[in-house]
């Protein structure tokens, strides 16, 4: 279940409402190998401190410099895009296959359009991801 954040807005000083994806959040905390409660909550409050420092500098500030965290973002965000699809690897591996095809198209489109990489960087991070799937 998702919740509702609430905080000031540090540029116009209003209150707004933010949606909380619990479950996102909770995936990249594993990621981040984040196992107890403790550690969960002292990694948001980082989080918190750290962008209430920043925003105040940079109103559009968000979170690139912290590469864990972009890492986790990113495996998390590859791993959903493709939940129930088969496996990445072999959809890289044989794009010949219309709907791998448009697996690999979707996946190139959501990190150029929502998550702001250039089209050679998409391409190296997927298969980053997918020598590293490999390995493990």
């Amino acid at each position: 279940p998702d919740k509702m954040w609430k905080y000031k807005d540090p540029q116009t000083g209003e209150l707004k409402a933010l949606k909380v994806d619990e479950r996102f959040i909770k995936s990249i905390e594993e990621r981040l190998q984040l196992k107890t409660d403790e550690q969960r909550e002292t990694f948001r409050t980082s989080i918190r401190k750290i962008y209430g420092q920043k925003i105040g500098l940079d109103p559009n500030y968000d979170f690139m410099d912290n590469l864990e965290l972009v890492k986790a973002v990113t495996d998390v965000r590859l791993k959903s895009d493709i939940a129930g699809a088969g496996s990445l690897i072999g959809a890289l591996a044989n794009r010949t296959n219309e709907e791998n095809q448009k697996l690999y198209d979707r996946m190139i489109d959501t990190m150029l359009n929502k998550l702001g990489y250039c089209r050679t960087c998409a391409q190296k991070t997927i298969e980053y991801f997918c020598t590293q799937e490999d390995e493990n």
